[in-house]
């Protein structure tokens, strides 16, 4: 298996790895779930913004900022923080805004999932 770089565009890759006892092919699993269940978790917090239910979007966006944590996935990590805040303080007129800031950062991160084939 090819080495992963110590770090990708808004990933910390060393400290991904450290996370899971540097088990490189339990990372890229673990970064390939995430990946693939981006547009679900997209659509599950754009469906409560359009019903106006704060308390949804921030237990989505909560459950993304902790597995984005966990994987140092520094931009998804921010993005989801900030959208979860949001809910939070009910600031419903801002999550749009901050859902866009989401799958900006996600889809930046599955472009460079998407980019690590062989590993």
């Amino acid at each position: 298996m090819t080495e992963l770089p110590s770090s990708l565009p808004g990933i910390d890759v060393a400290s991904g790895l450290i996370r899971v006892a540097r088990n490189q092919k339990l990372y890229v699993k673990l970064l390939r779930r995430v990946a693939s269940e981006a547009p679900a978790t997209t659509e599950q917090i754009l469906a409560a913004i359009r019903e106006g239910n704060a308390d949804a979007v921030r237990e989505v966006a909560h459950s993304l900022k902790g597995a984005a944590a966990n994987l140092s996935l520094t931009d998804v990590t921010l993005a989801a923080e900030q959208l979860e805040q949001a809910a939070k303080n009910r600031e419903l007129g801002a999550l749009p805004t901050h859902l866009e800031s989401l799958k900006a950062a996600l889809g930046s991160f599955v472009e460079v999932v998407n980019s690590l084939e062989g590993l």
